[in-house]
């Protein structure tokens, strides 16, 4: 006959506060909450052989179980905790809580010693599922990590990975990247920014330039071209070396 679980009820015997559990339990500050709170959870897990949670779905939060018994959060989360350590109560991975005694109080027709046994095979095989789940997952995390370095890699060309490695600030890739593609659309070559990120690096090097003063990626190759001025212009020194031998070498002696 299957059991009626609405007819379950609460068996203590009269030794049941004389136990080493609750009389340390008792001894604490605020003892006399923790142990009603203990015989709550108990009454509580009764429709469902000692284990709680909602809809067998739902882990009853300290916040839950705090409205549940009438007691404060603050104390709910105390108790469960000393309830832990006092092996009253396991917390499983998914938030499952079983209470440990509660097969000596159920009232209940079938033997005690075949309700243990069910109980024990409950608890052991559901440990089993959450251990089996954990190990599952992780590979899929892998997964995530390698596809998500894969993106991370394709959004930048090569000649700008290589500028990144070598300017001496790494903050702000996506803006830096936007602002090196536009420096291409102008007509900077990938070896002049290459060239003006190692010289701009030497140069932090040798000044020992703190951390916080270097310039942002973005900002150095912004519209205002400062990265320019890290780069050997031979071409416009030659150029102004020319127009410099053009001019009349006897222009001062005209008056």
């Amino acid at each position: 006959m299957a059991d009626n679980k609405k007819y379950y009820y609460l068996k203590l015997k009269e030794d049941f506060f004389d136990s080493d559990e609750l009389k340390i339990l008792e001894s604490m500050q605020d003892g006399y909450l923790y142990s009603n709170i203990l015989l709550k959870l108990y009454l509580k897990s009764l429709g469902s052989s000692g284990r709680l949670m909602y809809r067998n779905v739902i882990p009853y939060t300290p916040e839950i179980l705090a409205t549940l018994t009438g007691h404060q959060v603050g104390t709910v989360e105390k108790a469960l905790d000393i309830f832990k350590k006092l092996e009253l109560i396991e917390i499983l991975d998914n938030g499952a809580i079983y209470m440990m005694d509660i097969q000596n109080f159920i009232g209940k027709s079938s033997s005690e010693a075949d309700r243990q046994r069910e109980y024990q095979n409950r608890l052991k095989a559901e440990k089993e599922v959450l251990s089996i789940s954990k190990k599952e997952e992780t590979p899929k995390k892998d997964v995530v990590v390698k596809v998500v370095g894969c993106i991370e890699q394709d959004r930048y060309s090569k000649t700008f990975e290589e500028w990144w490695n070598i300017y001496p600030r790494k903050v702000g890739k996506g803006e830096a990247y936007k602002k090196y593609n536009t420096r291409l659309k102008d007509g900077w070559s990938p070896n002049e920014l290459l060239e003006a990120a190692k010289n701009y690096r030497n140069e932090v090097q040798r000044t020992h330039t703190e951390q916080c003063y270097i310039k942002h990626p973005k900002t150095f190759l912004s519209d205002t071209l400062p990265f320019t001025d890290f780069i050997k212009r031979a071409d416009k020194e030659s150029a102004v070396d020319t127009a410099e031998s053009n001019e009349n070498p006897y222009a001062a002696w005209e008056g």
